[in-house]
């Protein structure tokens, strides 16, 4: 095992491209078009597009880097 492997590899948001932290929660910002930037959306703006990761998705250790 690796010394910094992640659990679950593959059955959480955190290792999808579209997921995205807001205030400790997970969203998911497939729904946003590929032209938009999601890093440069504000948190407001990101829960009013994004649906919200379900949190058996999410594991409660992950915190954004």
């Amino acid at each position: 095992m690796g010394l910094f492997g992640k659990k679950n590899k593959g059955q959480r948001c955190p290792d999808c491209k579209q997921y995205v932290m807001v205030e400790g929660y997970g969203y998911c910002a497939k729904s946003i078009p590929a032209s938009v930037n999601v890093r440069l959306l504000s948190g407001a703006a990101l829960k009013r597009q994004c649906p919200k990761c379900p949190d058996e998705m999410t594991c409660p250790d992950w915190t954004a880097a």
